[in-house]
């Protein structure tokens, strides 16, 4: 492409950028009516409060149920509570039986009930992982979801990737797992514990596009 060429080009970019950002700007500023609807269809997708425990069965080595930390003493809990059964299996060694010392200590493989198969949710979802990158997966296990109580206040429309787009803040109603309701539970999930006490009170936010004169849920940075 010769010079005068690449200006031209420039030049119809430039007119359609600012055609887009004149249409942005005459745009009319979005209500709470405009962005409930985009809220709730995030919800309908992204409401269930889930551990990210994608696959089962759970295995934990002899190890990490000494650490005291997360599963180790969240998976024996679900185990009282009828969620999960567990066995040991016994650790493979591929040295002489002459050469042992002493048998390696089991790992205890946690599996899920009847009662526990109905919090693994198995639908495709979409979530940000640790580095902020979309990640897909086809079940989770999940202790609550959340539906809309209000829409509260959002951010002004900025455009981004040729949309207007916003971040809605909103308060929610959780339904929750019954075994939420046992004080343990509440202890060994905090987080799960926190945001349930939270609904009608705890903001949460979702990111709102505006698509063809809609306003629509998407997903941070889209």
């Amino acid at each position: 492409m010769n010079m005068k060429m690449w200006m031209a080009a420039a030049a119809a970019a430039g007119v359609m950028c600012m055609a887009v950002a004149g249409a942005q700007a005459n745009a009319p500023a979005p209500s709470d009516k405009d962005l409930v609807p985009a809220v709730k269809a995030f919800l309908a997708d992204h409401g269930d409060l889930c551990l990210a425990w994608y696959t089962w069965p759970r295995d934990l080595t002899a190890a990490e149920q000494q650490t005291g930390m997360n599963e180790a003493v969240q998976l024996p809990l679900l185990e009282r509570l009828g969620i999960v059964q567990s066995v040991e299996i016994p650790a493979a060694s591929s040295a002489p039986a002459s050469a042992q010392l002493a048998p390696s200590p089991p790992t205890r493989r946690y599996t899920l009930t009847a009662k526990g198969r109905q919090y693994y949710l198995r639908k495709k979802r979409t979530i940000l992982n640790v580095h902020s990158q979309p990640e897909e997966h086809d079940a989770d296990f999940c202790v609550a979801h959340l539906t809309l109580d209000k829409v509260v206040k959002w951010s002004p429309p900025e455009p981004v990737n040729g949309h207007l787009q916003t971040a809605v803040r909103y308060t929610y109603h959780a339904t929750a797992a019954d075994w939420m309701g046992d004080p343990e539970a509440q202890k060994l999930f905090p987080v799960v514990d926190r945001i349930i006490r939270g609904q009608g009170k705890l903001l949460m936010s979702a990111t709102a596009q505006l698509q063809n004169g809609k306003w629509v849920p998407v997903m941070p940075g889209q």
